[in-house]
């Protein structure tokens, strides 16, 4: 029973594969390249949106103001297991469209377990203002979630591997397939103050607004093959619940026969924003200066949950397919006519049970642990190293970045960072801010690309064998950027008398 080559196999024809929904699943999100310029930006607390990682930074300004869109836009796509060009490639022939995947070298480049990530974040609206000692913020913003997950094992999706023929068929196991999405609101309220000398702390508080989601519940798939008797086994376990507007045609025993997303076009208002989907998070953090030239700082952020109760349905499959004898003679004499994937596929879609009153449940946000150190090791040039720690729906991703960043005059600065992140270690990235008082643009990433292939069948170009893609640009509104400051805290605008840094409403601080 031959379904791939065990050396290569066309990417366009997957769907000769058991569960060849994941295949695609995973080439999709494969082909979009890692994001995520949080690292950078945290040791920039000059740009306002650092706050957003950390609530005890101070901005040097009195006031700021980020206008709807323009102020941050944040654009995240993650891809752990490997970049396209590392296991993607096509024939020498020019004119050529077919894609192939090296399943060997996805068998290197595979960990035991892989994420894909999208987020983007659209600010709203934010501003920060300075009352006395206190400092407070608001903000309102956009947020979008996608985390999917897949086992090292997909690649033994081969014949070598499960072919009733050969001398020992193996069994083969593909659990923590996932994909989970999540798009809401948030209002956010922060404050700061410094508590004693050289040590602030701040908090914000959030109020979500659920939008959309879909979470798995569970994911358990066993593939078996035996030679005597000759039978294939394919057991499978999965669940999934959502809260989003569709309508489903249902036979008498509750199996989907079909779905329709036309109600999501409908009443916008009363499906995505007062839908009772509701949600809180926290968020906390503090800076602590050691001396004038050493600062220490940690935080939390999206402390929180969403609780879902309007649209919601629960899917599930729970069956068994055997296939034996005859059925199996056919397929491995006659693959063109019966192909045993479309076969589970065709019979997947009569299995899927679903509850239309599924009962209200709750969603955890992704949440993240920073904490990062600075040292001014020259007059306007400082020094910086931190960890983020991602942690999504009980997976933990650690991250670390160094970073050297330079103020030459106040209304300008740079950050050049090193990650190591993704299963990579060679990702460069950078930061810049242009302007000082009136007004501020910045863009940051925490890799450079320079390396992109263009598709032939499509013509988009994708990065070579990059798994991480950041942009997040900005423009903020400065005002009373010149008055001094009674706070000695980092982020504050006064420095101490040693410290040689440029500081009111620099760049950087």
């Amino acid at each position: 029973m031959e379904i791939f080559s065990c050396s290569r196999f066309k990417f366009k024809f997957a769907s000769k594969a058991v569960l060849a929904i994941f295949y695609f699943v995973v080439s999709l999100i494969s082909f979009f390249p890692l994001t995520a310029q949080n690292s950078t930006l945290y040791l920039m607390p000059s740009i306002p949106q650092a706050n957003q990682l950390n609530p005890a930074l101070m901005h040097p300004c009195r006031f700021y103001l980020s206008l709807p869109v323009i102020s941050s836009v944040r654009m995240n796509i993650r891809n752990t297991g490997f970049g396209y060009k590392d296991v993607f490639y096509t024939d020498n022939t020019s004119a050529s469209t077919d894609y192939y995947i090296d399943p060997v070298k996805l068998d290197e480049k595979l960990r035991r377990i892989n994420y894909s990530l999208v987020n983007a974040d659209v600010d709203l609206l934010g501003l920060g203002f300075a009352v006395s000692d206190w400092y407070f913020t608001l903000g309102v913003s956009s947020h979008t979630s996608i985390q999917g997950s897949y086992p090292h094992d997909i690649v033994l999706l081969q014949d070598q591997y499960w072919n009733i023929n050969s001398a020992s068929p193996m069994s083969v196991r593909l659990n923590n397939i996932v994909l989970n999405t999540t798009s809401w609101n948030s209002i956010s309220v922060s404050v700061s103050r410094e508590v004693k000398k050289g040590l602030r702390i701040g908090a914000r508080a959030k109020y979500l607004n659920g939008i959309v989601n879909t979470h798995n519940i569970n994911s358990s798939i066993a593939l078996n093959s035996t030679q005597f008797p000759s039978e294939f086994r394919a057991q499978i376990n999965y669940g999934i619940k959502s809260s989003l507007p569709m309508e489903l045609g249902l036979d008498p025993s509750g199996h989907v026969n079909s779905i329709s997303f036309k109600p999501a076009g409908q009443n916008l208002l009363s499906n995505y924003i007062f839908n009772g989907n509701r949600g809180f998070a926290l968020d906390a953090g503090l800076v602590y200066d050691i001396d004038e030239a050493t600062q220490l700082s940690a935080s939390i952020i999206d402390f929180g949950f969403i609780r879902w109760k309007k649209n919601l349905n629960e899917f599930s499959v729970n069956e068994t397919y055997v296939f034996t004898g005859a059925d199996l003679n056919q397929i491995y004499n006659d693959p063109g006519q019966t192909d045993l994937a479309n076969i589970i596929v065709d019979s997947l879609s009569n299995s899927v049970y679903a509850l239309p009153s599924a009962k209200r449940y709750y969603t955890s946000l992704p949440f993240s642990l920073y904490g990062g150190i600075t040292r001014e090791i020259a007059p306007n040039i400082k020094a910086g190293a931190m960890t983020w720690i991602e942690i999504n729906s009980g997976h933990i991703r650690p991250s670390a970045t160094f970073s050297i960043n330079f103020t030459p005059f106040r209304a300008f600065a740079a950050s050049f960072s090193y990650t190591m992140m993704n299963n990579k270690f060679n990702q460069i990235g950078t930061g810049l801010a242009f302007g000082n008082q009136g007004a501020q643009f910045y863009i940051i990433t925490d890799n450079i690309v320079v390396r992109y292939t263009k598709d032939r069948a499509t013509s988009y170009l994708w990065p070579t064998n990059a798994r991480m893609l950041s942009l997040r640009f900005g423009i903020n509104l400065f005002f009373g950027c010149n008055k001094k400051e009674k706070s000695s805290t980092a982020g504050s605008g006064h420095r101490y008398p040693k410290s040689k840094s440029r500081d009111k409403c620099a760049a950087y601080w």
